[in-house]
């Protein structure tokens, strides 16, 4: 197990993983949720200013699947174990980047929030990259 899955699986327990159909559609939501929940911890203890427009971009990121990333999660490419280790690599970096949330500060927020907004895009990318090369 890659320490991207071990530090996935601690974070969101019962992590589907992407063994079928199902599972990829719950992995999708159970990871959007946990990144959701550490943006909603950030916006209760400091204003967000400057950063406001782009936490919000992040967050509705979270809280509404991309209907194109949900069509790709049902392709059998992610069938193929190493396509579905680089997405759990990309789940492991999106967890890592919205991690600490209790730490950021008003000086920090906008970076916080930054590398979040890449790190959505880059897992994004991965799913429909590999959805497209069946």
């Amino acid at each position: 197990m890659s320490d991207e899955l071990i530090q996935v699986r601690t974070a969101i327990p019962g992590y589907a993983g992407f063994g079928d159909v199902a599972a990829r559609r719950l992995t999708d939501q159970q990871v959007r949720a946990w990144v959701g929940e550490q943006l909603a911890l950030v916006r209760e203890r400091i204003p967000l200013g400057a950063a406001a427009d782009d936490f919000e971009d992040a967050i509705m990121h979270c809280q509404f699947g991309d209907q194109h990333v949900i069509k790709a999660l049902e392709s059998d490419a992610f069938a193929e174990p190493d396509r579905a280790a680089a997405v759990e690599a990309e789940d492991g970096s999106l967890l890592t980047a919205a991690s600490g949330a209790d730490a950021v500060t008003s000086e920090s927020v906008a970076r916080f929030v930054a590398g979040v907004r890449v790190a959505l895009a880059q897992r994004t990318t991965a799913i429909l990259g590999f959805a497209s090369k069946r």
